[in-house]
Formats: structure tokens, sequence, C-alpha cells
């Protein structure tokens, strides 16, 4: 069974009370936040949260930055302050949502690309990064159940993202926490993180490559066993064992034959 996680979410809701950014999955009707409960508290804790999400899941959620498109190596930093409370359930709300993360805060979204470097990008390192001229990043900060004009001023406008910008997000994240933790009765509980399987960050780009690493095996005549082991920790492995299979080669320490060569050849070649 796949793990659950928290994934942040656009808060926008339709009509109906569903999530507008889910419209386009075959139940959208279905898929609502779990609802707080009368004499809940609604902010009950305050967390700073970090999640890094692919292109196109946070496309699927509702928060990506300008187009989708771009290679394999873009992703989406989503840099929450919150306070906030959770409502979780054993019986998932249209087969998919099994919690709903309910709070108000400052959300900052990081559209980094263009990288030029393998690190492991955190927050802080990505301004780095951004100001050695190592990555290309885009950003946008949302208030999220914060409607009093004067707290929102205090956010850095739009500019270049940098050491200085990533201070000033700082230095806006504390003071918005100190409003918060004074003025809870003019905050508005938001729907901003959903629980769900982890299989919603599936990264079709990094799955296709996995077909590509798997059709370069057998062209060089890797077992399937050789193919996994060069793949682990950057491959999908589920779909280079199918693969292999696709092409009848079901034992892990068969090579493949001249005849599996020329078809992985002729499969990359279409």
């Amino acid at each position: 069974m796949a793990n659950l996680e928290w994934q942040p979410i656009n808060p926008l809701l339709k009509e109906d009370g569903s999530f507008y950014s889910l419209s386009l999955e075959d139940n959208a009707h279905e898929l609502k936040p779990l609802q707080l409960e009368e004499g809940d508290n609604p902010f009950s804790q305050f967390k700073v949260m970090q999640k890094t999400l692919n292109i196109q899941t946070a496309a699927k959620l509702g928060i990506a930055l300008g187009s989708v498109n771009g290679s394999f190596k873009s992703f989406v930093l989503s840099y929450e302050a919150m306070l906030y409370t959770d409502k979780i359930t054993s019986t998932p709300i249209g087969g998919k949502i099994y919690g709903t993360r309910w709070g108000a805060g400052l959300r900052v979204l990081l559209k980094v690309s263009e990288i030029k470097s393998n690190a492991d990008f955190k927050f802080g390192a990505i301004a780095a990064a951004a100001e050695l001229g190592l990555a290309k990043v885009e950003y946008e900060i949302n208030g999220i159940g914060i409607s009093k004009p004067s707290i929102l001023k205090s956010l850095p406008g739009p500019a270049e993202f940098n050491f200085d910008s990533y201070n000033k997000i700082l230095e806006a994240a504390e003071k918005v926490r100190r409003y918060m933790a004074d003025n809870h009765e003019e905050l508005k509980p938001e729907p901003f993180q959903v629980y769900v399987s982890d299989e919603i960050n599936n990264d079709i780009y990094r799955d296709a490559r996995s077909v590509i690493v798997a059709a370069r095996n057998i062209i060089s005549r890797n077992s399937l066993q050789e193919a996994i082991s060069n793949a682990a920790g950057k491959y999908n492995i589920d779909i280079i064992t199918g693969f292999y299979l696709k092409m009848g080669i079901a034992n892990e320490n068969e090579r493949p034959s001249r005849d599996d060569k020329r078809a992985a050849i002729d499969f990359l070649d279409d």
C-alpha cells in the first residue's frame, strides 16, 4: 500500500464544496475537505513546513507557477508558516482524501528550473543557487486565511529571488506569525493541505526516463539484476522490471539476446 503524505493544495473551493484544483479528476465533485466540527480549534498548532513537488503534481494541486512545461529537473518548493489543525479519517473522501489540514498563515511558492547543480535544494540553499546563477527561480507569496490589508503589506513584492528577498520573506513570516498569535479572531481557517497517497507525486519525466534507461540496459545486454543495480535510487525499478518483462525477460540473471537488443533499439527509434 502506498504511503500517505500531507500535500499543499490550493484552498479555493467550488460552489459544491469540492476542491477547484481537482476539477479534472473523474470524481471531482466528491473531492472535498474533511470539515471542521463545532468546537474544534482550527489554530491549535504552529509549524513551518516545507515540501518539494514535481511540476506536474504542483499543477494538479493548483500551486504551480507559470507554465508546467520544462525539463525533468524543474520542481516547485512550498514553504508554509501556518497556524493549523488536522482532521483525519480512516474512510477517504472520494477514495483519495484521508485528511485535511485547516489553517491560516503564509505560503511561499518557488519554481526552480534551469538547475546547474545536483544539490538537494532547501529554501535557503535555493536563494544561494539563484544568486550564484546555478538555477532560475520564480516565486509567489500568498496569505492564506488572512484578509487584513496592513499585515499583507509587509510581504515583499515581486523581485529577483536571492538572499535579499529570502531574508525579507523570513522577516515577513515572523511578522505574520506575531500577528496571528495576537489576532486569532480575525483569521479564517482554509483547507491548505490534504492527506493523500504519495502516488500523487509521481514524476512523469522520471518514469519516462526509467523506460529509456531500461531500453539502454537491454541494448548493453545487461541482466535485469544489473539494470536494477544501476538504477537504484535514481529511476523507477517497477517500470524497468516491467520493460524487461515486456521484452520477454523474466529471469533477473538472464542476459538479453541479440534479438532483444535489436527490439530495444527499434523501440527507441520509434
